[in-house]
């Protein structure tokens, strides 16, 4: 769902401008930053299920950075080390609840796309997830990037430069996630799934620092 969570920092941004639109960026991706690092080091689990043609997407065992009682955890340490860290220059009041609330809509994305394998807490707990499917899954990821853009653009109104970065963010990322949803078979191992994850994700957060920048 990455073009999903980029809408859903785009339109923190919008309402939070004081925040680096990366650090925006980077809350709304913890939660698979942490996933794909977890699976690196085999604390978690990503698989190919045998049904991939029809359901386009791995099964995962990820209670550490999946469980809602984890996902609130992270949620509020992003808050808390955003704060520690000064804030980029522009803390204010509200600023720790912003990174939190963005970090968290991450899991209630995943809720409703991921079938019932979202643990309440830890292994072993009662699994949550609405099963939304693939292709009900892109027409929400489609609108809330197309929501959470325009109100990028309606509220900081970029200069063409970074305006064009951005839409050309976006634009890309709707396009990868749409090969995905449509994928027949994995474009890839689980190991390489995990590093271009990482990669994919880092270079979201990088060009989209590097575009704020360039905006009043």
């Amino acid at each position: 769902m990455l073009v999903g969570y980029i809408g859903a920092g785009l339109a923190a941004k919008a309402f939070a401008p004081r925040i680096g639109l990366g650090s925006l960026m980077a809350a709304a991706f913890l939660l698979d930053i942490l996933l794909w690092l977890f699976v690196i080091l085999h604390l978690e689990r990503a698989a190919v299920p045998d049904d991939f043609a029809t359901r386009h997407a791995l099964i995962y065992t990820f209670p550490w950075s999946h469980g809602l009682a984890e996902a609130v955890f992270w949620s509020l340490a992003a808050g808390f080390v955003w704060t520690w860290s000064g804030g980029e220059g522009k803390y204010f009041a509200s600023a720790p609840a912003v990174i939190a609330a963005t970090a968290f809509s991450h899991w209630v994305l995943d809720f409703i796309v991921h079938p019932p394998e979202m643990p309440l807490w830890g292994p072993g707990s009662p699994v949550l997830g609405l099963g939304l499917g693939q292709s009900l899954a892109l027409y929400l990821e489609g609108g809330l990037a197309a929501l959470g853009l325009g109100l990028f653009l309606w509220r900081r109104r970029p200069g063409p430069v970074p305006r064009a970065v951005v839409v050309g963010m976006v634009l890309f990322a709707s396009m990868l996630s749409a090969a995905n949803a449509f994928a027949a078979t994995p474009t890839a191992s689980v190991p390489t799934t995990a590093g271009a994850s990482l990669l994919a994700m880092a270079a979201v957060v990088i060009v989209s620092a590097l575009a704020d920048r360039a905006v009043p």
